[in-house]
């Protein structure tokens, strides 16, 4: 049965009398109070102003003019995406030292970077562009503004930029930022019925409706006139948040991968305080999905800055605000979250896309968030998670250490949002460093979203640790899924079975494919049983791996990984000729996770039957640092 548990909260009617009067909302004070800005720690008063004087010392970026032809001719975004990031990162940084140092700070830049934003033509990213010319190129309408995720983010920044810094700006600068805001992406989000982003008309949602909802509600509370249109924006965000909640999975997972994470549950956590600070009602946080997605980050943690990153997810986080993370466990009552979030490492800049600024500025306000910042502990590391509605398995050898074996495994199906074609794929660290990866995702493009996706290498499950059979890789959509899932977790280890036989199309033939995935406290095994309708031309398993190959001592041993991290393979030589192909990394994000190649192991079947078996057991090899 549908929930409306926010509708029933925030009926339109109790919306009504408890929103504050336009422009009354004020979540932060003005740079001009000092007492408020004025109690940073120093060395987060240091950082902070290091960082915002890096970006200021750059010039104003200029949009490529003929950036939306470029997508829509040679599938480039990246031209484009740079200019029309660093634009905004230069207003955050300018915001940023007039909070820090006091009004007069960087008033010419604040007032030039509101000015060059107003006068870009759209706020949406070419590739998300829903108008075209009749060459089928995008083609912005200002009658008919597209409103994206980074649209949203403008209309937030400009909002939160006039809530403390407007006193920078002159009355005709303010003018034209709120006019811009409101017809460029409020008064859209109104009238129009035609978002799939709000699941009007049953679309399954993902993080773009929270992401977009958490900059439109702030904005229109901060910006909009009327009463009238900051209660529809409310109302039509309620009740948004809660098609969400119906498609989000019980379990608190992200399908997305762990970056998404941060602007898919964490937006959805921000959309709450947003709606609990206008309204004085207390927010919903103390639910258990909501609690179990504020978990969701331990569950994925490797150890240092490495995540599971199934899907498009990245192993190695993008610049993020732990503030906000320690604020979602507070409210949550999850003091493994707020520990978490404590022990992560600062953002090293502001020159990122998932850079906001008022993510970036409330923690600088929670004296709770700055005295755990100044004594963090060690990250929780929890033993193991089981997410069964997300399909994935997370275990640790040693709990709360981040030295010894880390298993992660992934059922699930083929047709989730961000996909790819890794049914039954898994992940094996030593240490805190993923050796048997999951290579994640590379630099985005107009082939990443587009009918040629499964072209790109890394979406494949032939680049995943997945079998190969009689040539056939997995296939793409929500049918080819794993079935018979299920998950030990107890005192002698963890583990994960289910049939992957789904995953192919039928001319693959498989009728079963038996994998459990398994953690002990010195060993992964992949245990593999299958039964096909005839014997195959061929038959291969594959591992991607980071370092170079080697062989072993014995027969049936390969040592992979980087030195410190090496991994011991045991396999049926038997049964499997072993082969390795390093593949070059040249996309720029990829390589500066995984360096200048990767490799694969092509563990062969030499007489290809139609029944099998086969285990693959990893353990710590004599060289790795905590022997």
């Amino acid at each position: 049965m549908p929930q409306r548990f926010l509708t029933d909260l925030h009926s339109p009617t109790r919306l009504a009398a408890s929103l504050p009067a336009p422009g009354t909302w004020r979540p932060l004070p003005q740079a001009a109070d000092r007492a408020a800005w004025g109690g940073l720690p120093d060395a987060e008063h240091a950082r902070l102003r290091e960082a915002a004087h890096r970006e200021l010392a750059r010039p104003w970026a200029g949009l490529p003019p003929d950036g939306f032809t470029a997508y829509g001719t040679t599938g480039d975004r990246e031209t484009y995406e740079v200019a029309y990031f660093a634009r905004r990162t230069r207003l955050i940084a300018a915001v940023l030292l007039t909070v820090l140092d006091g009004p007069g700070s960087a008033a010419a830049v604040l007032d030039e970077g509101v000015r060059l934003l107003c006068e870009e033509r759209t706020w949406c990213l070419p590739a998300h562009e829903l108008s075209h010319d009749a060459d089928g190129i995008p083609a912005p309408d200002p009658g008919r503004p597209t409103v994206d995720l980074f649209a949203a983010d403008t209309a937030a920044l400009l909002a939160f930029t006039d809530l403390v810094a407007g006193e920078e700006l002159g009355p005709r600068r303010r003018a034209d930022l709120g006019e811009a805001v409101r017809e460029r992406v409020l008064r859209p989000f109104r009238e129009r019925d035609d978002w799939w982003w709000l699941g009007l008309h049953g679309e399954e949602l993902n993080n773009w409706t929270t992401w977009i909802l958490s900059n439109v509600l702030p904005a229109s509370l901060l910006l909009d006139t009327a009463p009238q249109d900051v209660l529809a924006t409310a109302t039509r965000t309620v009740a948004a948040l809660d098609r969400y909640v119906e498609c989000a999975p019980a379990d608190g997972g992200c399908d997305e991968g762990i970056a998404y994470w941060w602007r898919s549950a964490a937006s959805y956590f921000e959309c709450l305080e947003h709606l609990s600070s206008a309204t004085g009602e207390d927010a919903p946080l103390r639910r258990p999905l909501t609690a179990a997605m504020a978990r969701y980050p331990l569950a994925t943690h490797i150890g240092g800055d490495w995540y599971v990153n199934f899907a498009d997810g990245r192993p190695l986080l993008p610049q993020v605000e732990p503030g906000l993370l320690h604020r979602f466990g507070a409210r949550t009552g999850e003091p493994e979250v707020c520990a978490h979030a404590a022990a992560m490492p600062p953002a090293a800049g502001l020159a990122s896309p998932d850079v906001s600024l008022a993510r970036l500025l409330t923690p600088l306000l929670d004296t709770a968030w700055q005295r755990a910042r100044t004594t963090p502990g060690a990250p929780p590391l929890t033993a193991r998670t089981w997410l069964p509605d997300t399909g994935v398995l997370t275990a640790r050898a040693r709990p709360g250490e981040e030295r010894g074996l880390f298993l992660a495994a992934k059922a699930g199906h083929n047709g989730e949002f961000h996909n790819h074609n890794d049914t039954g794929s898994f992940i094996v660290a030593l240490d805190g460093r993923p050796v048997v990866i999951d290579l994640g995702v590379g630099t985005y493009s107009k082939e990443t979203f587009g009918p040629d996706r499964y072209r790109i290498w890394t979406m494949r499950s032939s680049w995943h640790n997945l079998p190969l059979v009689g040539g056939h890789e997995q296939a793409t959509g929500h049918e080819h899924a794993a079935r018979d899932v299920s998950a030990r977790l107890d005192g002698s280890g963890s583990s994960l079975t289910m049939d992957l036989a789904p995953a192919w199309n039928a001319a693959a033939g498989l009728l079963a494919w038996r994998r459990t995935c398994a953690l002990e406290t010195a060993r992964v095994t992949v245990d593999d049983t299958w039964r096909l309708a005839a014997a195959p031309t061929a038959l291969a398993l594959h591992l991607v791996t980071t370092g170079p190959v080697t062989a072993g001592n014995t027969p049936g041993t390969l040592l992979l990984g980087p030195p410190g991290h090496r991994l011991l393979l045991h396999y049926d030589a038997g049964d499997f000729d072993a082969e390795t192909d390093e593949q070059p990394v040249t996309d720029p994000k990829l390589a500066a996770v995984w360096g200048g190649a990767v490799h694969r192991i092509r563990l062969t079947a030499r007489t290809p039957a139609a029944t099998g078996h086969s285990t693959l057991s990893f353990t710590a090899a004599p060289d790795a640092a905590h022997a």
